[in-house]
């Protein structure tokens, strides 16, 4: 594919992405943000509902207040005024005040005079017996304790609803015994409900406590406002309304009316018209934007770009280093040509000095095989080997590694025998031994070789006591319990590199073996080493005669521990 077809569909998916993913932050932050407004708009509403059936509360409060504070109501509870109920309960004033009924009742909760109208107009009937039978004298709309007593709010019964309104009848002046209540009770029906909705400008509904059984909403409603009584339950109905839920609780102080309002989601409406305004924008600022950034990109880039390409071409074609590309302008890609000019000027100069590095690399493999090996390496793939007289070996195997390491993560045992090796590194490099090889958790190192040295059993002594110590300060930084096993043997190996890909080092012979054979059959925490080492050392260290032990292949042979060094 050109190039020019990869910007291009790399501009169109760069750009569609970041519309995409710019739109979407903003949809998710501002979505929130007007739903948050919405949620905010929808409380604040039914607060003014609550707060116009507080006002309906508090006009039927400022009646009963003016009628309870009245000489000649307090003398007719009194039992001295016979003619107050004729002069003054008339139908016609109690209509007037909107009543469902009104109950004068004394202090031992006797009814005194009472009313009910079931509609508006028609003469007063004698008061419900459902209201009576549950004015006891515990009752809240009796149980006045002071002049100031106020009982008001919502009356819930099982026939009807009652907006009802208690007070203490007193004297004109506002003293007395308190000789009796006054109780005015108002019908709370549709026609309420449609007039309430009518003066907030919104929908309205009441359901009952009873009346949640029959749906399954309104039960997951009651149980939302059950774990968060203070704030109102907010739920959207469709695109264009939402209603907002709160429990209105009545003279027990129960929750028994659910109050639901139905608003038009305005905020939400126009978030979502301020967010196709958004795309909208943002896909026609983003086309405009494509399409200067490829014009642009093809003048100014992808044409000269092609040009210098060819050029590059063409040198390659003719492999005449000689040749330079043309490089007008004084931009980036006139710095490119003149670059790969400058490229072409160092390819020229360094051809000619190819010949002396391959001289150069002669003598670096010189550096890193001896020169006689190195020189048969070059002609000879098969095996090279050297015989060497008087070596010491050295084996070391950490004791129990196997269940150690079931025991540890594969991280921890690689850090552990990176650990060890390290140090054990650290030491052959201080004596100038040759570390052989690894395997698993055995460590093979010699002295006296490549290079002989007469004191390569002393080295490898020193080597054997330092690990020893070694070992001893790790097991200080782990929980875990190890210990290290050591086997040392002199004598005459085979030395020499294998391999045609990878070269190693290695070392053959039976004295290899039993140095191998020393470390296996020892025992944890000591260095065992042949007689032959022991013959070369026991003037300058310190050993203990183990005696005869049986190896494989070899029989018995005597054996010794190494235990120190003479001061």
């Amino acid at each position: 594919m050109k190039l020019y077809k990869k910007t291009l569909i790399l501009i169109s998916f760069s750009l569609f992405g970041l519309i995409a993913i710019l739109y979407g932050s903003i949809f998710a932050i501002l979505l929130e943000s007007f739903g948050q407004l919405e949620t905010k708009n929808a409380t604040r509403d039914i607060q003014r509902v609550e707060n116009a059936l507080r006002q309906k509360v508090a006009q039927l409060n400022l009646v009963t207040g003016d009628w309870s504070n009245w000489d000649a109501m307090y003398n007719f509870i009194a039992g001295e005024n016979e003619q107050f109920v004729e002069e003054n309960l008339t139908d016609t004033v109690l209509t007037n005040l909107k009543l469902r009924g009104l109950l004068l009742i004394d202090r031992e909760g006797e009814v005194k005079a009472g009313y009910s109208f079931e509609l508006a107009g028609e003469s007063g009937q004698p008061p419900r017996a459902s209201w009576l039978e549950r004015l006891t004298p515990e009752h809240p709309l009796l149980a006045h304790d002071s002049r100031n007593s106020l009982t008001a709010g919502f009356w819930v019964l099982p026939e009807e609803t009652l907006l009802v309104s208690s007070r203490p009848i007193l004297t004109s002046g506002g003293g007395g015994v308190m000789p009796g209540t006054l109780i005015m009770l108002r019908h709370w029906d549709e026609a309420q409900v449609q007039e309430l909705a009518e003066d907030v400008q919104l929908q309205v509904r009441f359901h009952r406590l009873s009346a949640l059984e029959n749906s399954r909403v309104l039960q997951a409603i009651a149980r939302q406002l059950q774990d968060e009584p203070d704030q109102p339950a907010i739920k959207p109905l469709n695109e264009q309304e939402l209603a907002g839920y709160h429990w209105i609780s009545d003279i027990y102080g129960t929750p028994e009316l659910l109050l639901e309002v139905t608003m038009p989601r305005d905020v939400h409406r126009e978030g979502r018209r301020a967010l196709g305004y958004l795309l909208g924008s943002l896909l026609l600022v983003g086309g405009v934007f494509g399409v200067l950034t490829v014009i642009l990109l093809e003048r100014l880039v992808l044409r000269r770009l092609a040009r210098l390409s060819e050029a590059v071409s063409e040198v390659g074609k003719s492999s005449d280093l000689t040749l330079r590309v043309s490089t007008p302008g004084t931009d980036e890609l006139s710095d490119l040509g003149a670059s790969i000019n400058g490229m072409l000027e160092d390819l020229e100069k360094n051809a000619a000095a190819l010949a002396q590095e391959r001289e150069t690399v002669e003598r670096l493999l010189l550096n890193v095989l001896p020169e006689s090996i190195a020189a048969r390496l070059k002609v000879d793939e098969g095996a090279i080997a050297e015989l060497f007289d008087d070596v010491t070996i050295l084996f070391a195997d950490i004791v129990g590694f196997t269940p150690l390491s079931l025991r540890l993560t594969p991280v921890e045992v690689v850090n552990l025998l990176n650990q060890i090796f390290s140090e054990f590194d650290a030491i052959a490099e201080k004596l100038g031994l040759e570390k052989i090889k690894t395997i698993g958790d055995a460590y093979m190192v010699a002295g006296g070789l490549p290079i002989p040295r007469a004191d390569h059993a002393e080295a490898i002594a020193d080597m054997a006591l330092a690990m020893l110590d070694s070992v001893d300060h790790v097991q200080e930084q782990y929980p875990e319990e190890f210990q290290i096993r050591l086997g040392i043997n002199s004598g005459t190996v085979v030395a020499g590199v294998i391999g045609t890909h990878k070269f190693i080092y290695d070392l053959w012979g039976d004295t290899v073996n039993v140095a191998s054979r020393m470390e296996s059959h020892g025992e944890p925490g000591k260095i065992q080493v042949t007689e032959a080492t022991y013959e070369r050392l026991k003037e300058r260290y310190t050993f203990q005669d183990r005696g005869m032990i049986a190896l494989k292949g070899r029989g018995e042979m005597k054996c010794y521990w190494l235990t120190g060094k003479k001061s």
